[in-house]
């Protein structure tokens, strides 16, 4: 896997929600850094412990939300979320 890199001054900003807690948040944290950079795209996450309060169950996360909406779950592999937000976002960047 390549280096993750800060993406460029000027690159799209997408904001992502993360829920979970414990080592599958930081690796899905890290992943979702990576993948973000990948695509183009700057990340800008807020994390959030408590699955819970978001009627969120324990199983499922790490999980990701977009506008409040669970999009993603477990921990997935940065590739499949670098293509997800390739297809999600409509970037070209290869």
């Amino acid at each position: 896997m390549a280096v993750c890199r800060f993406a460029p001054i000027g690159t799209p900003v997408i904001q992502l929600t993360l829920v979970g807690s414990g080592e599958p948040l930081l690796r899905m944290e890290k992943r979702l850094h990576c993948a973000a950079t990948g695509a183009g795209m700057a990340l800008e996450l807020s994390v959030c412990r408590d699955a819970e309060m978001l009627g969120i169950p324990m199983q499922q996360t790490p999980a990701v939300l977009l506008a409040g909406r669970v999009v993603l779950t477990g921990l997935q592999r940065t590739e499949a979320i670098e293509a997800w937000l390739r297809e999600t976002f409509h970037t070209d960047k290869q």
